[in-house]
């Protein structure tokens, strides 16, 4: 089922309430399992997923409005955005009339500069458009909208919540930051859209004010030049190319070299202009205003469809969570401490990092450390074939990596969860010191190449702190486990 944007607005405002490090309270690990329980009721049981997710951050805003109304959450209507993007369009369309008409002169020239610069700038653009969509077409591109479109979603994000600060909900930065990074593609869409409005309108300013000019006096056309190697044939193959989309919409010929010689001022007194000025608008017409409509249009319905059809991701550890609950199955996460004792505070730390990844909804088991002279081979607790999301194997950095312990283990528990399950094995650092850096790299490296053996990458995190960077480096490898 497509998801409009605000159905993606409410997912990935409930997903930050049950991420992030601090939600104020507005929002339990009990409020999350009711959430999925409710929604599950609620859509049946052959809904598609999306419209569980989707049905359940519906539920879950709700459910904090008459539960916490001090802490209700209201997405609001966001028009700004709308009405500023017109204005910037009106405001091109009277800076385009200004400006040509800040530039006129007595007469008009046979190569217009500035509709020559206006026809050339939007050609380069246009060039430089194709060519970035054709580096995104063969892979080579990153997808990136652009900064404005980054800043636009921050902004539209905190218009959402109606904040100008984010006060008393520490959560919003967050919000705001998935919010930017979700919404790029369309507000993307929504940039280019008035962009393109803007240079089209900035063209049509242009030429109202040349077809202006010629209302109250009788302007004609000619050429004045300082330089001996600006004649007739120069400006003949400058115009051939400039305006021969109008020369052919309108099925006048452009004349020739000998005729514009002709018109060198002041030796001529030129001719009517009104020939010229049709060619001229006819072709900024074809090379600008057509092509700028064609983008506005194109852009206009990306973003109609993307307003319609959100792209929410939702392969993350996030999802696959809430996926495993969609089908009424257990979402554990299960961590195994391999001869290493963990302090209640490395504990809450863990528990804290892996809510975090999977939502307030994740049931984590820490299971008692298998210690020294236990046989790794024989260490079936509590894991079972299926209701696992991820197996986190938890050892200590100060220990030494052994192939027949560690490896093994690795190797027994690979052979009792489903194969798509995630292990991964976290070697804590916290507990090791660093004043000796090379024998901190030696460890790391034996660890490497004991693991290695048995086709596992260790992931070197520090639980003393469990930071920033511990997190991104956990929730990357859950979310593409190697």
């Amino acid at each position: 089922m497509p998801l409009t944007e605000l159905q993606a607005q409410q997912i990935a405002l409930v997903r930050v309430l049950e991420q992030t490090r601090d939600n104020a309270g507005v929002w339990t690990a009990s409020d999350a399992r009711e959430a999925t329980r409710a929604a599950r009721e609620l859509v049946g049981p052959k809904a598609p997923f999306e419209t569980f997710v989707a049905r359940r951050a519906q539920w879950a805003l709700d459910e904090i409005g008459r539960s916490k109304p001090a802490q209700s959450i209201r997405l609001r209507t966001v028009r700004a955005p709308f009405w500023a993007g017109l204005a910037v369009a009106l405001c091109a369309l009277l800076a385009g009339f200004a400006t040509d008409y800040l530039a006129a002169q007595p007469h008009i020239d046979i190569v217009e500069w500035p509709l020559v610069l206006l026809i050339g700038w939007n050609l380069l653009v246009f060039a430089w458009g194709a060519l970035a969509w054709l580096w995104r077409f063969i892979g080579r591109g990153s997808g990136s909208q652009g900064p404005l479109a980054g800043v636009l979603g921050a902004w539209w994000a905190a218009a959402l919540l109606g904040l100008r600060g984010a006060g008393a909900r520490p959560w919003a930065p967050d919000f705001k930051r998935a919010w930017a990074a979700l919404s790029a593609p369309l507000q993307g869409a929504r940039v280019r859209l008035f962009t393109h409005l803007s240079a089209l309108l900035f063209a049509l300013g242009a030429l109202a004010s040349l077809f202006t000019r010629g209302i109250s006096e009788e302007y004609r056309a000619g050429w004045k030049t300082t330089y001996a190697f600006v004649d007739g044939a120069l400006l003949h193959a400058i115009v051939s190319v400039v305006l021969a989309p109008g020369s052919w919409l309108l099925g006048m010929p452009i004349p020739d070299a000998q005729h514009i010689a002709r018109l060198r001022m002041p030796q001529s007194p030129g001719e009517i202009a009104e020939p010229w000025i049709w060619l001229y608008c006819a072709s900024v017409l074809a090379w600008v205003v057509l092509p700028r409509l064609g983008l506005a249009g194109l852009n206009a319905l990306v973003r109609w469809r993307l307003g319609r059809a959100f792209p929410m991701p939702m392969a993350s550890a996030y999802f696959t969570a809430l996926h495993a609950a969609w089908q009424d199955q257990r979402i554990g996460v299960v961590v195994v401490p391999f001869r290493y004792e963990l302090s209640p505070g490395i504990r809450s730390r863990l528990a804290t990092l892996l809510e975090r990844i999977y939502g307030l909804a994740v049931d984590i088991s820490i299971e008692p450390p298998v210690l020294m002279g236990q046989d790794a081979t024989d260490w079936k607790q509590a894991l079972h074939r299926e209701g696992h999301v991820a197996v986190v194997v938890l050892f200590n950095l100060a220990a030494t990596a052994e192939s027949d312990a560690h490896g093994v283990l690795l190797q027994q528990l690979r052979r009792s969860v489903e194969r798509d399950t995630p292990i991964v094995p976290v070697v804590d650092m916290g507990g090791f010191p660093r004043a000796d850096t090379e024998r901190w790299r030696q460890r790391c490296n034996q660890w490497r190449h004991i693991l290695d053996k048995v086709h596992f990458k260790p992931l070197f995190l520090d639980l003393q702190q469990a930071g920033d960077e511990d997190l991104q480096a956990l929730h990357h490898r859950l979310n593409h486990d190697d």
